[in-house]
């Protein structure tokens, strides 16, 4: 279905703007007048702002075309993280002891499959390590994964409870902190992280908000 939009406040700058299916938000438009296409969807839950992309064609019909497919790539990795981050199934199941962990950890899997990593996990973790990430498939970084169901005062234990107590920061390139009932993931590098043995969960709150990671088109 294709249906201009008349009176477009913002006219000059999307121009013929042209819905091409049933969601209100998403429209073709030319910028300043430009030939070339482009795709706009207005904001929608869980993102911080609307965006938009080239469809790198000057004809109409084939930037119904190329909106249609981009326009469900976006949207359809949109739905897998809905809202939320987890569920109110997530967190039934996380209130169990050792659905927590296994929760926590697929979340974290699947969030950084979607931001474009590469997710591998060692066959143990006996050397601290619960995934291993890489952006390119050459450079490859160590992830230790810590997760609470806590809402008050709790701490996150920096160090292995291995005989050997060693700090995760000298066997990990990151730390993720994982707060089912925040609804938040911090990646922390472990440069960054204190020399000690536990942080608390209001210090990550308070003083780690840059390394929260969230799914933003």
């Amino acid at each position: 279905m294709k249906q201009e939009i008349p009176g477009n406040p913002m006219s000059e700058v999307f121009q013929n703007a042209t819905r091409f299916n049933d969601d209100p938000d998403a429209t073709i438009f030319l910028r300043y007048g430009k030939p070339t296409w482009y795709l706009r969807i207005l904001q929608k839950p869980g993102w911080k702002r609307g965006t938009h992309w080239s469809l790198k064609t000057k004809n109409k019909d084939e930037a119904i075309i190329e909106a249609k497919k981009k326009y469900q790539d976006v949207i359809g990795i949109n739905q897998t993280l809905k809202n939320s981050l987890f569920n109110a199934e997530d967190v039934k199941i996380a209130t169990l002891k050792k659905g927590l962990g296994r929760i926590c950890e697929d979340k974290f899997k699947n969030l950084m499959m979607v931001k474009g990593y590469q997710v591998y996990t060692p066959v143990e973790d006996i050397w601290g390590s619960d995934f291993i990430i890489s952006k390119d498939g050459k450079n490859f970084e160590r992830v230790q994964v810590k997760s609470t169901a806590q809402t008050g005062k709790m701490s996150f234990h920096l160090m292995t409870n291995h005989t050997d107590k060693q700090l995760y920061k000298d066997l990990v390139d990151y730390m993720a902190f994982i707060s089912i009932m925040d609804d938040v993931i911090w990646l922390v590098p472990v440069k960054d992280l204190p020399d000690k043995t536990g942080m608390s969960l209001s210090e990550l709150k308070k003083d780690y908000e840059k390394f929260k990671v969230t799914y933003r088109i």
